[in-house]
Parts: structure tokens; sequence; C-alpha cells
């Protein structure tokens, strides 16, 4: 595996990236107040597989072989690179950053990172993300389009003028409807879509939020063809599937896979996880985008996955 690349610490999370590798585009926002959140609630809730929307259970009794037009041709460096669009919250910077480096690097990609702090599928009144992918989906064009949002999301759902509680069947069914939203626009545009789901939390209550969403995540994307789940939780959280800060290098050393908040991604942490994304999309679509292997150490968390240490 190549190289991670290792940026320096952002100043910022609440901010949108922009970025085209070949010809520059950059664009930063004004930095502006936390999305208030519910109260806590008991972290012993239980976590359960939600239903399947309606659209997802035509989706799922329609579904055949995917036959993903847009990635059958291998891209090339000198003609065809793959157009990749990635999207999501502050965790999407962390992730696209890496994503950006890897696929770039040889010319095989050409990644546009949207990602903007703060946002997330809930409240749509600070970013509405299905408006705004309508409008990176005409304008980038992209073959392949990467999520990886949450963490913003254990909050209220205002649906036809009623609020939903997190974790009700009524959120649940929302929330859920929302990510159905955001698969069917991409891969009706063309796109094939990666949903990667959330890593695990430091706090209990947040930790079993991403749980839920992550089982509607799954359960979202299984019903549409073009549409792959790929977890973060075999990278990033120990054989128990919770929370981990470290891992271990080839030397026994440790390295940091998570920031002190308990939430974001080091760029190691992410590196990582850009890797299983892109080995993800290489064998479900039959593509060469992840970089030969190099002689460099390797990194694993208490998971056992092993990549590249920058």
């Amino acid at each position: 595996m190549r190289l991670l690349h290792s940026p320096g610490q952002r100043g910022g999370r609440l901010r949108v990236v922009l970025f085209v590798s070949g010809g520059v585009v950059l664009a930063s926002a004004a930095a502006v107040a936390s999305i208030p959140r519910l109260a806590p609630r008991d972290s012993g809730r239980a976590i359960v597989v939600p239903p399947a929307t309606a659209s997802a259970r035509h989706r799922a009794a329609t579904k055949t072989a995917d036959p993903a037009p847009a990635l059958r041709s291998l891209p090339t460096a000198a003609s065809a690179p793959l157009c990749v669009l990635e999207i999501g919250d502050s965790l999407g910077i962390d992730l696209g950053d890496q994503l950006r480096t890897l696929l770039d690097a040889n010319g095989m990609a050409r990644t546009v990172v949207a990602s903007l702090g703060d946002s997330g599928l809930s409240n749509i009144s600070y970013y509405d993300w299905p408006a705004h992918l309508a409008t990176l989906l005409a304008t980038v064009r992209p073959q392949l389009v990467v999520v990886f949002i949450g963490a913003n999301d254990d909050q209220g759902l205002s649906l036809d003028g009623a609020a939903s509680v997190p974790g009700t069947p009524a959120w649940v069914a929302g929330y859920a409807g929302r990510v159905d939203e955001v698969v069917s626009e991409a891969t009706n545009a063309g796109a094939r879509v990666v949903w990667v789901g959330m890593p695990p939390m430091a706090s209990p209550d947040l930790n079993a939020a991403m749980q839920l969403e992550d089982a509607i995540y799954q359960r979202e994307t299984a019903a549409a063809p073009g549409a792959l789940y790929v977890p973060s939780t075999p990278v990033l959280g120990n054989p128990s599937g919770f929370y981990e800060i470290t891992g271990v290098d080839a030397t026994g050393q440790p390295v940091a896979l998570r920031t002190p908040d308990g939430v974001h991604l080091t760029p190691t942490g992410a590196g990582l996880l850009a890797h299983t994304v892109i080995d993800a999309v290489d064998e479900r679509w039959h593509l060469a985008l992840e970089p030969p292997p190099s002689s460099r150490p390797t990194t694993a968390g208490s998971g056992g996955t092993t990549r590249p240490l920058s």
C-alpha cells in the first residue's frame, strides 16, 4: 500500500472544502454555531436494525444485477480518470483529505471533497444536503459518490411539520427516507454510491446513536442497485466493535487513530479508512484504484486491519 498522507492539523472544522486536482477550487465557509442537540438519553437503549422504508422495499423487489456502467470501463491516468465526489460532515473532511491524496496520486482519479463541518441529514434548515447534492451532481458529474456523514444527526427531525425524537419509529422512517433520497439522487444521475458507516464513538450515548444510523445506512444501501455500504468499525474499533483511540505500528509503538475529542479521525486513522474504501470499490466494481503496495511499515487497530503507516 502507498504512504499515508499526514497533513497538518486544520484550524477549524466548520468549513466546506472543494478541491479538484489539476485545477484548484477551494472554498471556505464562515464558522457557524453548532447545531443544538437534544438532551442525552439513556445509553442503554436497544439497537435494532430498522425496517426498510417503502422505497427501499420497492427497490429490493425490483433489484437486478448491478451493471455499474459508469465504472465498468477501467479509469486511466492518460485520458479517463475516475471522477469521485466525497460528501459528509467534519469526519467527511477527515476521510476526504486522505481519499483525495490516495486516489489522485497516480492520476487515476479526480476527487472533489465537498464535506461541510456540522452538517448532516437531520437539520436541513442548516444545510440541505439533497439540494446541494443535486447541484454538485450537475456540475461535478461524478461517477462515484462517497458519503461519510451522520455524526451530527442524533437530533430531532421535523417531518411534515411534526417533530420526531431520535430512536422512535417516526424518526427512523424519516431518517431512512433522507438516506434513500441521497442514494437515489446519485444513482439516478448515473453515479455509484459508497456509504461509509460512522465509526465507534467515545461517548456511549453518541456511540449508540451511530449504531442506529449505521443500521439504517446498511439497510437502505443494500436495497439500492449501484450502492455499497462500507463499515468503518472493523478499521477503527476494537474486536468488540467499541471505540479505540490507538493502533500499533509494525514496531509495536502506539499510533493515534482518533483525536482527543473522541469523535474525529487522525490523518493515520482516516488513511486506514480511505484504503478500506478504495479496496471495497475495487472489489465491487472490478477497478484498480488502490496504489501498489509499498515497503513502509503498517499499523493495525485491535480490530486487526492493517494498512501503511506514514
